[in-house]
């Protein structure tokens, strides 16, 4: 069996880099490949470094795009922080840069709630799409345990002030233990507006009413969706129940000890899974 190739930080550097201005704010993204395309919206505290081991694989079919979502890696967000409706919106206005009105997406964890709350602005141009350890249910609640990491003074303290997520990430991604890896995502930590941006959505500031619209769009949304999830999830835990019931016809796939970053954490698996659902436009899957 051939072995998906990976990509250390220094060969996801030399991928094919882009930034453009969209209204306020600089939107940085990979655009890799030729063809139908394919949309990866990583999530928090991460960047689009996340899928540098799908890429290589995944660009020999699709034309893959490949943001740092607002308020993290490059896509610097305003001091304030980016709420999960900014990000949704620049998502969008980056699709309609790039005049794509055709495609399909892969969402992670709170690139999941951008990447649906943007199809839902436009369910008609969805082809396919891929949820991994994440949720878009309205009524969500991260588990009782994470709550210092959202009340307002230990919030505070412990992500803005201390940046954990960034510091800490190897207590949720074994691959940060490689100091390359870590150190990448902690300097894509450092922008204030980014951690602000990290505390925003760990609070869950305006994401209900923003899922409910994702709900409402689901009858013109296609009907089976893959969903990838890593188990031993210490935040989403068993969340992909929920999801499985909100998606009756979804594919459910389990990574044995993926965890909440399974795209670093069992990486040729992840690969394999999407290659064998994902095909272009036109194509069987």
């Amino acid at each position: 069996m051939t072995v998906p190739a990976r990509l250390s930080i220094p060969e996801y550097e030399r991928l094919n880099h882009r930034d453009v201005s969209l209204g306020n704010h600089s939107i940085h993204y990979l655009d890799e490949g030729e063809g139908f395309p394919l949309v990866l919206v990583h999530g928090s505290p991460t960047t689009s470094a996340l899928w540098r081991h799908q890429i290589p694989t995944l660009s020999k079919r699709f034309r893959v795009i490949a943001p740092d979502v607002l308020g993290f890696g490059r896509s610097v967000a305003p001091d304030e922080g980016g709420s999960f409706a900014k990000q949704a919106d620049a998502l969008r206005a980056l699709l309609d840069y790039l005049h794509i009105d055709r495609y399909s997406f892969v969402g992670h964890d709170w690139g999941g709630p951008v990447s649906t709350a943007c199809a839902a602005q436009r369910p008609d141009q969805i082809h396919q799409w891929v949820l991994i350890n994440t949720t878009f249910r309205p009524t969500y609640q991260p588990p009782w345990y994470w709550k210092p990491f959202t009340a307002r003074l230990t919030g505070h303290l412990l992500l803005i002030r201390a940046n954990l997520w960034g510091r800490k990430l190897s207590n949720m991604m074994r691959a940060a233990s490689d100091p390359a890896i870590g150190e990448h995502y902690l300097e894509a930590s450092q922008p204030v507006g980014n951690r602000r941006t990290f505390l925003r959505l760990e609070r869950l500031e305006g994401y209900p009413a923003l899922m409910q619209q994702v709900v409402d769009a689901l009858p013109s949304l296609p009907k089976a969706p893959l969903i990838l999830w890593g188990t031993h999830d210490a935040y989403f835990r068993n969340e992909h129940s929920e999801l499985k019931a909100l998606l009756p016809e979804a594919r459910l796939v389990m990574l044995d000890g993926g965890g909440h970053f399974p795209q670093e954490d069992a990486p040729d698996t992840v690969t394999a899974e999407l290659n064998a659902y994902l095909a272009p436009l036109g194509l069987p899957s």
